[in-house]
């Protein structure tokens, strides 16, 4: 799929928990925001709550913790 339909994906899970597989590890946290080339997630790095923006090309795969539902670059 397209990035459009990665944005339209991860825009249904604003506000839930996910997992994010990027380049750069995994993240875990709750989805703040969906924009053209990037997303924020609020997350905890070594203890701190931390609002992080990720890329989308770096972005492997994004899952929702809820569901399950799951979304693959």
């Amino acid at each position: 799929m397209s990035n459009q339909g990665f944005n339209r994906f991860a825009s249904e899970l604003v506000g839930e928990e996910v997992e994010v597989i990027t380049n750069n590890g995994t993240f875990t946290g709750t989805l703040e925001y969906v924009g053209g080339d990037s997303i924020i997630l609020n997350t905890r790095i070594r203890g701190r709550r931390v609002r992080l923006a990720i890329r989308i090309a770096l972005i492997i795969a994004l899952f929702s913790l809820l569901t399950g539902r799951r979304f693959t670059l």
